[in-house]
């Protein structure tokens, strides 16, 4: 997978048309002052959920995805970010407020220090980004939740080229059963992906097509977005978060 796209760094979202897909990518290891206001725009909901993370890094970091992602909508809306209003699905899937009037459709993924966000004018769409592991054990997991068709690809792989294939692989899977808006009601053995490909279509039981693209939003990393529908466009924009000067930021192309 190529690791030469050309991610804009800008905080005024770019005009969305109907067939755009927007994939934006930030570090989430942001300076204490930008930690302070990304704060402010949590709702009680998400304060409770931030109390939770014992750990101070997945705290900031969970912080910082929430922040950002009510940034990056308030851009979109022309609101402030104080002012977006969300509501959850059955499975937890995160939308727009009705009273907010927007066709707007967003989905956003987190692992470590990076953010994946996705916005869409129409339609489902679903992001999952993951951090690739050295010498994890993805084939025992593949065996219990991927498709037979996937193992049998992934056991052909030479080692290393196959730890890559499984998270890309996971990825797209997640960033599949998320556009649903699923979770776990969607077996992930029940379809199957191409592990080694960037771009492909899937269709759901009730004959929909949703496309499926791959992208690298840092260096060690590996994301997917899927979106309902086929032939969209998609523009790359890297949201410039104040970094914390503590520590290196992972988004290195």
């Amino acid at each position: 997978m190529s690791n030469s796209l050309l991610w804009l760094p800008t905080t005024i979202p770019p005009t969305l048309a109907e067939n755009e897909l927007h994939v934006w990518r930030a570090s989430l290891d942001v300076c204490s002052a930008a930690y302070d206001r990304m704060e402010r725009f949590l709702s009680g909901d998400e304060r409770e959920r931030a109390a939770k993370f014992k750990v101070p890094g997945a705290h900031r970091r969970y912080v910082a995805a929430r922040g950002i992602l009510r940034e990056l909508l308030s851009g979109y809306l022309k609101l402030e970010a104080t002012e977006i209003d969300l509501h959850y699905g059955p499975q937890g899937k995160p939308f727009l407020s009705p009273a907010h009037s927007s066709d707007i459709s967003f989905n956003a993924s987190h692992s470590n220090g990076v953010g994946l966000f996705a916005i869409a004018r129409s339609g489902e769409i679903g992001a999952d980004v993951e951090q690739v592991k050295v010498n994890f054990k993805g084939m025992e997991i593949a065996s219990r939740f991927f498709s037979e068709s996937e193992v049998e690809e992934l056991a052909g792989l030479p080692p290393k080229e196959a730890e890559e294939a499984f998270f890309s692989g996971w990825t797209k899977k997640e960033a599949y059963v998320k556009a649903h808006g699923m979770g776990l009601g969607m077996p992930l053995r029940s379809f199957a992906v191409r592990f080694n490909e960037d771009e492909q279509s899937l269709r759901d039981m009730e004959g929909k097509t949703w496309s499926c693209y791959a992208v690298r939003p840092a260096a060690g990393y590996v994301g997917a977005i899927v979106a309902q529908g086929e032939e969209w466009t998609l523009k790359y924009c890297e949201w410039p978060t104040e970094a914390d000067t503590s520590g290196t930021s992972e988004l290195v192309d």
